[in-house]
């Protein structure tokens, strides 16, 4: 039992140092104390089983990879993580790529059949679904708080900030007191990212 907590503390530690993050960092990140991860990292205790699936979704490596010897060394070696984590942004940006193309094509539509040409309008409302889905995935791939709450306050003014011009531009009805709203959420997205 000893040698499986000397282990897994090996690992995590090698983990979060090849990621240049200090052990309060990493407690933000993956939403458990300092005192937690360091007690993990000590070996004085070993992570359940959930935890450490939740430390192989964040560093981007397999269950074996945490409790082999020197596992963490060899996903490092190899380019394990790098691999994957570049794999991550490319998804990542392909999703938004595919948003971008398709306001493109909404607009080139809407231009050339209904001669709108007010329809510049989807571009903004491409941002606020750009956002939602890249904090999504920034949290899914990599399990990153800080970019996905400020990815979560850019949706929501984006999309407060969409609804105001739409109704401007096509129903001559000025709403921008709509932006009022927004403040209220922020500050409960801020709060929420300070619960621990």
């Amino acid at each position: 039992m000893d040698d499986l907590a000397t282990t897994i503390s090996q690992n995590l530690s090698a983990l979060r140092k090849s990621r240049h993050l200090t052990q309060q960092e990493l407690a933000e990140q993956i939403g458990y104390s300092d005192k937690s991860i360091s007690k993990w990292e000590l070996g004085k205790a070993i992570p359940s089983v959930d935890i450490l699936l939740k430390f192989a979704e964040f560093y981007g490596v397999t269950l074996n990879d945490l409790v082999a010897t020197d596992g963490a060394k060899k996903v490092n070696a190899g380019g394990h993580d790098k691999k994957y984590r570049t794999n991550k942004i490319v998804i990542t940006a392909m999703a938004c790529t595919f948003i971008l193309f398709a306001a493109v094509a909404i607009y080139v539509n809407a231009v050339f059949s209904f001669h709108d040409p007010k329809m510049w309008v989807i571009f903004v409302w491409s941002i606020p679904l750009m956002s939602l889905i890249a904090a999504f995935l920034i949290h899914r791939f990599f399990g990153r708080q800080v970019a996905v709450w400020i990815l979560l306050s850019i949706f929501l003014w984006t999309l407060l900030l969409s609804v105001a011009l739409t109704f401007y531009l096509y129903l001559d009805q000025n709403i921008f007191f709509i932006l009022l709203v927004g403040i209220p959420v922020q500050i409960s997205i801020i709060l929420l990212a300070q619960l621990k």
